[in-house]
């Protein structure tokens, strides 16, 4: 039996914050991986992966409207090995930072193989127990598979299987428009698949505002997605051709499906019973502290199910420490947590909803179109818009859609989490032309109806007659 101060399960996001920083705080780390490498699903198979993805379909999309910026530019056919060769490569330059080398440099023993509890203080992997003080629990999630007919037999696609296609899609059907939908989707039709995306619900990105899914919406039409809304009654596989029925009799055919409908918290094996662990349908349940129902055992990152992120999951690593190791009680709060969809346009959120907004007499809604703002018209990317939810003259939610969106949201939550007036957006100088300058117009539309009152015309008339 090896004892330790703190033992991790799980090497992606929020386990390798927790056991970084304790090691190098001279605590004896033990962590534990199930996979050869280390980084987790954001890393192999969600963050890095997929954006290397879209980046790759930006290019080709820009290729193809090159005549709108005067260039001409032959048509660019897809090579998707080498576009597998780019991923691993943006894959493997990150895997330095995590890898197996520097943990053990910083003083971390690594342990590859499955994990579960012995009792509360006792975990084994394989053939050796760990005992230890403290523990974290941060295994993640894995693709929420649908309890659809036939799914079984379907040779289906998941995110673990998106960025290693041999050969690009002929039709790719993909089930779900949440965010890994929306942006495989747009990834792939601008690389020159036929797509089709399903969504059950009336729009796509149904937990953003309307607005901002509208314009969505209106950009994957216009890159060739087919947008089916339905629910999948059953699906079937004929040689290599997956159909997909809806439950009002509709047919969709294609060579490859990929299901993008969820996630759900990766505890299966732990045996989280035998430490007295409770956990629930959406993952291990924790305070605002991140600890579990046993007091020495916490839990971070998507395994708790909230707020999956990969941001979010490093920020509760960071409670983790503050309480595993510094014994400070610190909390977790989730009221100023941007979210971003990284298709083009981009789409991202923080703070509060606007469906909130018709319950608060206090609030207002302000915004600004990406139409009027130079910058975006000097690179032809207008379609977009940021709304502002102000309340009593200060910020409390930000919605956008637009280039550079995910970018522009940071500022917007800083004001909230600090309750900053929207006169400080407004006071503050933003360089021109830049796609900052949204964030100022729209909080100058806050303003203007008072600015250009009859009462201030009547005041700067005033001024204007008796005042030299």
């Amino acid at each position: 039996m090896q004892t330790y101060d703190i033992a991790v399960i799980g090497g992606g996001a929020g386990g390798l914050v927790v056991a970084s920083v304790a090691a190098q705080l001279g605590l004896k780390v033990a962590l534990v991986e199930k996979e050869k490498l280390l980084g987790g699903d954001c890393l192999h198979y969600g963050c890095v992966p997929s954006k290397s993805l879209l980046r790759t379909a930006q290019v080709a999309h820009m290729v193809k409207h090159a005549a709108d910026y005067g260039l001409k530019v032959s048509h660019a056919d897809t090579d998707m090995q080498q576009v597998n060769t780019y991923i691993r490569n943006v894959v493997n330059t990150i895997q330095q930072h995590d890898s197996h080398q520097r943990f053990r440099e910083i003083g971390c023993d690594i342990y590859t193989g499955a994990a579960h509890f012995v009792n509360a203080h006792c975990i084994r992997v394989d053939d050796t127990e760990l005992h230890a003080k403290r523990l974290v629990i941060a295994t993640g999630s894995f693709a929420q598979i649908p309890d659809i007919e036939g799914i079984q037999s379907v040779a289906y696609l998941t995110n673990e299987d998106m960025f290693s296609l041999d050969a690009l899609p002929e039709h790719l059907l993909v089930s779900g428009a949440g965010p890994v939908g929306v942006e495989m989707a747009q990834a792939y039709a601008r690389l020159g698949s036929r797509v089709s995306l399903i969504e059950q619900a009336q729009r796509i990105l149904p937990r953003f505002d309307r607005d901002v899914s509208q314009l969505l919406k209106q950009q994957l039409l216009a890159d060739g997605v087919e947008i089916v809304h339905g629910a999948i009654e059953r699906v079937q596989q004929k040689g290599d051709v997956k159909t997909v029925v809806l439950n009002d009799g509709r047919e969709l055919s294609g060579d490859q499906l990929l299901i993008a409908t969820g996630r759900q918290p990766a505890i299966d094996g732990l045996c989280l019973e035998k430490a007295g662990v409770e956990s629930g349908e959406n993952g291990i349940k924790v305070n605002s502290r991140m600890q579990t129902s046993r007091r020495h055992i916490y839990a971070c990152g998507d395994v708790t199910g909230l707020m999956p992120f990969t941001h979010v999951a490093e920020q509760q690593a960071g409670v983790v420490i503050a309480n595993a190791v510094f014994r400070i009680p610190k909390r977790m709060h989730y009221r100023v947590i941007p979210a971003v969809v990284y298709t083009e346009p981009e789409c991202a959120q923080v703070g509060m909803g606007l469906e909130q907004v018709e319950q608060d007499a206090s609030a207002r809604v302000v915004q600004f179109d990406m139409r009027q703002l130079d910058r975006a018209i000097t690179d032809n990317t207008t379609l977009g818009l940021l709304k502002l939810v102000v309340r009593k003259g200060r910020i409390a939610g930000a919605h956008a859609t637009g280039h550079h969106a995910g970018e522009l949201i940071h500022e917007l939550a800083l004001a909230i989490q600090e309750n900053m007036k929207l006169s400080k957006i407004t006071t503050l100088v933003h360089a021109y032309p830049s796609y900052s300058q949204l964030n100022r117009r729209a909080a100058s539309q806050y303003y203007r109806d008072s600015l250009f009152s009859p009462f201030t015309k009547n005041l700067v008339k005033i001024l204007s007659r008796w005042l030299p």
